[in-house]
């Protein structure tokens, strides 16, 4: 470092800026015995010492040290802002990007400082060299057409934070935002050249020129030196100099002289998921949002979804059979899996579904609606997603960042979601109160001439149907704001395919060997289908085993290495489902309506003269309050068709209106009592035919 310092201060006196100083004087100066600072000067370090590299002093009691530079760690401050710069065009029609870079790096001590402070002979008091003031360059490396590689230079403004650590700011014009753009997110090599101005004072010998002493001189600039103050006799006399000696000159050097910056490569620093999103642009309509790739600087930018399908693994459906399709945040690092169904959700509370009855003024029929709400989510095997979540860190979109796997989080408004199988119903979608469900609520009131109740019997028949579900809703699902295509599945509203949740835990025991143990936290009984344990993902039938609720089970496998189980499971649902079960299953709140007209009708549909009859009195006694008043009804062959109205309990009507109906059948030479039983809400009209009344 001597060498270069002489080299500088020889190219300053070179230029004659500062007559009256024949030359620096360092080592040799020191090594005679040197000259004392004057009582109370500042307190700098001095030129002229000897001293190891990084440290100056060559004082047992004082010693300074030039520092190292390095990045700050998850940098707050930085940030990467392109604009395009509206109604501007480069000549290939391109737009015109404009950009700010914004990073912070610190100063920390050298690592050959930190070994001379551990030494005997090390100073008593070390710090930083006074007054630092670091300067920073950006270079990124460019092809030019001929095939060569250059840098492209910018400098930088560094200002110092509160916190110790240096903001560069630089301003990139159309080429090196681009440039510097591709070298930060995917090609590396981008560096920022660090150099650093600190005080310091330096031995000079003085004459006095005939014109007198000292000579008023501007702020002289060395190559590495410029005046410290002003350079005129203020200083001097302050420092009591006198003609033809050697002087101290306080001076600005700059560090580190040979080579005359300090490297800091950049890398692939910032190209991770925690500042992708602050590489942002804001297109000409004033429009801000994060770069998805450089075809948004090469293009003009537009309002555009971070999201695109993910494919890179196969085919998705045929290896992971309950879901969809993926599709990558390229920004984010978020993949959604798109499931292939939704079912309602069951956990430790029971089945997420509920029926509310209200009153309904616009109808005569019943006066009755039935409001029901049901809490639907992905239906995902959690086999498939633990072999997904396996296998995603190996998909090429996965190289040098990590990717979060998750599922849909809510409704896409602008393609609305439908309920299909049930066009007597009424429903509304709406996102879930917890994450990734949705909501569909059901409305079912008098429909004509059908009562509420006679739909709603139709209703809960389809929701406890085995096989092929008759009630779904096609439904769209929200990636975000921008993505153009309706990303559509299916939910299902059935008893039989349902989403699990919490109702299943379990726990790896210790023993020899280790072993799972699963318990049903539910309501339901749970039909066990198949179990992996993770991370191995070795697949175990457990052939349908039933486990009650509130009952556990150890499944059989050596759980060595494992850290948790996935179980395929489902609901253990009757086949067909008893009416009155269906108050397990939904959740029934009646209060706001105890009771509901219902009609009772009776159609005899047999030739009156034919068979001899006059007339058919009708009686009615309800199964579930028997002690309920019903009014009775005649049948004649001028009227073949007549109902009576009836108030009944809303949970009667929901498990069934079961009802003895008696037939006083009279003739023209007799009388006969046919009794027959009809569910009056499975089935609305009881139908009198010549073999009921045989």
């Amino acid at each position: 470092m001597e060498e270069e310092i002489n080299i500088a201060f020889d190219m300053f006196l070179a230029a004659r800026q500062a007559p009256w100083i024949v030359r620096r004087n360092g080592t040799a100066l020191a090594d005679a015995g040197g000259i004392k600072l004057p009582a109370g000067a500042m307190d700098l370090p001095r030129l002229d010492e000897v001293f190891p590299a990084n440290l100056l002093s060559a004082d047992r009691q004082r010693g300074w040290f030039l520092p190292d530079f390095k990045l700050v760690d998850a940098d707050p401050a930085f940030r990467f802002d392109v604009v395009q710069q509206a109604g501007e065009v480069t000549p290939d029609g391109k737009p015109v990007n404009q950009a700010t870079l914004a990073l912070s790096f610190r100063t920390e001590i050298p690592a050959n400082v930190k070994h001379v402070l551990t030494s005997p002979d090390a100073p008593a008091r070390v710090t930083i060299v006074p007054d630092p003031h670091p300067a920073a360059t950006l270079s990124v490396p460019v092809t030019a057409q001929d095939g060569s590689v250059h840098p492209l230079t910018m400098q930088g403004a560094v200002t110092p934070q509160s916190d110790g650590t240096y903001l560069a700011t630089f301003a990139l014009s159309q080429g090196a935002v681009e440039a510097a753009y591709e070298r930060l997110t995917d090609l590396g090599g981008a560096t920022l050249e660090l150099s650093l101005n600190y005080s310091a004072w330096q031995t000079v010998f003085a004459v006095i020129p005939d014109v007198g002493f000292p000579h008023p001189t501007p702020l002289f600039h060395g190559w590495h030196f410029q005046a410290f103050g002003d350079g005129t006799s203020p200083v001097i006399e302050q420092l009591n100099v006198f003609p033809g000696g050697y002087h101290f000159f306080p001076v600005t050097a700059n560090y580190p002289p040979s080579p005359p910056t300090r490297s800091l490569p950049l890398g692939l620093s910032f190209a991770t998921d925690a500042y992708r999103a602050r590489f942002r642009i804001t297109t000409r309509d004033g429009h801000t949002r994060p770069i998805i790739d450089a075809g948004d600087l090469s293009e003009f930018a537009t309002v555009r979804s971070e999201y695109r399908e993910l494919t890179s693994l196969g085919d998705v459906q045929a290896q992971y059979p309950s879901l969809r399709r993926l599709y990558l945040g390229q920004v984010s690092g978020t993949v959604v899996a798109l499931p292939m169904n939704y079912g309602i959700v069951h956990g430790a509370t029971g089945l997420a579904a509920k029926c509310d009855s209200i009153i309904d003024p616009s109808s005569n029929l019943t006066g009755s609606r039935f409001h029901f709400t049901f809490t639907v989510a992905p239906v995902v095997d959690p086999i498939d997603w633990a072999r997904l979540a396996a296998a995603l860190p190996g998909a090429p979109e996965a190289a040098g960042r990590g990717l979060r796997l998750t599922l849909p989080d809510g409704l896409d408004p602008r393609h609305p979601s439908m309920l299909n199988g049930f066009p007597s119903a009424t429903a509304a979608f709406a996102d879930g109160i917890t994450p990734h469900t949705v909501r569909v609520s059901v409305d079912i009131a008098d429909d004509q001439a059908t009562p509420a109740l006679t739909n709603v019997s139709l209703f809960l028949a389809e929701l406890e149907t085995a096989g092929e579900a008759p009630l779904f809703a096609n439904m769209a699902v929200r990636l975000d704001d921008f993505f153009n295509q309706p990303v559509q599945t299916q939910a299902t509203l059935n008893l039989h395919q349902t989403a699990g949740s919490d109702d299943l835990t379990s726990v790896i025991m210790p023993g020899s060997p280790p072993t799972a143990v699963v318990t049903n936290k539910g309501r339901f009984d749970l039909t066990l289908q198949r179990f992996a344990l993770l991370p191995q993902l070795g697949v175990t039938a457990l052939n349908d085993k039933v486990l009650a609720t509130g009952q556990s089970t150890t499944l059989s496998a050596d759980a060595t290495g494992a850290t948790s189980v996935a179980v395929v499971r489902s609901l253990v649902v009757p086949d067909p489902i008893p009416r009155k079960a269906m108050l397990e299953f939904i959740s029934f709140n009646t209060q706001t309506v105890q009771q509901v007209q219902h009609p009772l009708t009776v159609h005899a549909a047999i030739n009156f003269a034919a068979a001899g009859i006059t007339a058919i009195d009708v009686a009615f006694s309800l199964a579930e309050a028997p002690a309920l008043p019903v009014p009775r009804l005649t049948l004649t062959a001028s009227h073949t068709i007549d109902f009576v109205n009836v108030l009944i309990p809303v949970g009667s009507a929901i498990t069934g209106l079961e009802t003895t109906v008696t037939l006083d059948i009279t003739t023209s030479s007799s009388q006969r009592t046919v009794t027959v039983t009809h569910d009056f809400v499975d089935e609305p009209t009881l139908t009198i035919t010549n073999n009921t009344i045989a």
